[in-house]
């Protein structure tokens, strides 16, 4: 829905969004883009619901063209993230609070490998890359953001500029 949003201000570029879980049910539920009242009044704009949702009996309908943007496949974040790609946006909420620190270290150097240089990733509330990896750093003021360390090699070109 941001992406339709901020279509104009995003110009040509493409955007490619892929959703991914362990389990097949809640990429199931995902694709369906169905959503019951309380899934829906927790954090969705008024104005979103209107625009982008219909109501079906007691769920919620998400637009076929929204729905369409986003592609879903059954993957384990313990697994080799190669094949995914590279991100420049990772959404990993709520996740690592599953995991004991060593698997949490293992996901989190998985999804450093896989960043863009200027990528950012995102985590839930509860969750921190502090103490797990020094690959992440907090990016500006933003809680729960984070970025790809500076290599050492960058660290020492911005000491002698």
């Amino acid at each position: 829905m941001l992406v339709a949003e901020g279509r104009m201000a995003l110009g040509t570029r493409e955007v490619e969004i892929l959703g991914t879980d362990i389990a097949r049910e809640p990429l199931a539920r995902a694709r369906a883009g169905s959503y019951t009242q309380f899934e829906i009044q927790r954090g969705l704009p008024m104005q979103m619901l209107v625009k982008y949702f219909r109501k079906e009996g007691t769920q919620w309908q998400l637009a076929d063209a929204i729905r369409a943007m986003v592609g879903f496949r059954e993957w384990n974040l313990l697994g080799d993230l190669r094949p995914l790609g590279q991100f420049d946006v990772v959404f990993c909420r709520n996740v690592l609070i599953y995991f004991d620190q060593g698997t949490k270290a293992r996901v989190l150097e998985g999804i450093a490998r896989q960043l863009a240089p200027d990528g950012l990733l995102y985590l839930g509330g509860a969750e921190t890359v502090l103490g797990i990896t020094n690959r992440l750093v907090p990016s500006g003021s933003d809680y729960g953001v984070y970025e790809l360390a500076p290599t050492r090699t960058a660290a020492r070109e911005r000491v002698s500029a």
